[in-house]
């Protein structure tokens, strides 16, 4: 039987001597959901472009190990690096961004401290429910990219310690401009872009933006719920930069 429905995924080190080794979650998932058993093949990602056709060999409670049969594809990022810093809204809200922009080809998320966050994410649980669902979103869509999710930060200290590793930085803002700078969706950009919670962001923050050169980009006359707001600014940008 191949296993056609989802790919698996495995970092680089669960690989070895042309045996992959999957964790106790992936070995639940292939064993006791899919029914899969010894001889039956499936694709594996490694997260980091690289997808694989597997054959299981041996199954055990915690681990399933299998034979690396061949290569499929090593797959190229999307033109861009894009990442995404969110606001802090409610876990769904959160969860369903992530989701659906890893779908389109994030390459990393970010939660952001801002000065209108009324909720609370410091808790490590939550950053693993966020990594976690990073994976199975990868594996449901067929990606073989999986993106880093970085813990909390301040925005501004992201804006001081991080801005200046991006060819650009944007931000969600109804006033803003109806596209960014040609500069900033050119192959091989690194940007990032900012959405930011309920309110949006305050008058400081946007001066805070100004001083680190970044752009305000309008998403449309709509008003949009956080999680729409960022999900329609990374579909315009890749858009834009003809990755989809």
């Amino acid at each position: 039987m191949f296993i056609s429905t989802t790919y698996f995924y495995a970092p680089p080190e669960k690989f070895s001597k042309g045996k992959v080794f999957l964790d106790d979650e992936e070995s639940h998932h292939i064993t006791n959901v899919l029914r899969g058993k010894p001889g039956d093949n499936f694709v594996v990602s490694n997260g980091i472009g690289d997808t694989f056709k597997c054959r299981i060999e041996k199954t055990f409670k915690n681990c399933v190990v299998a034979t690396v049969l061949d290569i499929i594809e090593s797959r190229l990022k999307p033109n861009i690096d894009l990442t995404l810093g969110m606001g802090i809204v409610r876990p769904k809200q959160i969860e369903t961004a992530l989701d659906w922009s890893i779908q389109l080809g994030i390459s990393a998320f970010m939660l952001l401290k801002t000065d209108f966050t009324i909720r609370d994410w410091s808790n490590n649980d939550k950053l693993k429910r966020l990594e976690k669902g990073a994976i199975r979103s990868i594996k449901q869509c067929k990606r073989a990219w999986l993106p880093e999710i970085f813990p909390l930060i301040d925005l501004t200290e992201f804006l001081i310690k991080n801005g200046k590793n991006f060819e650009g930085i944007i931000y969600t803002d109804p006033s803003g401009l109806p596209a960014p700078p040609k500069r900033m969706i050119q192959s091989g950009s690194r940007i990032v872009v900012l959405v930011g919670p309920e309110g949006g962001f305050s008058r400081a923050e946007q001066t805070e933006f100004a001083r680190h050169g970044a752009v305000p980009l309008s998403l449309g006359p709509a008003r949009l719920r956080a999680e729409t707001a960022a999900v329609t600014v990374v579909s315009k940008i890749f858009i834009w930069s003809g990755d989809i």
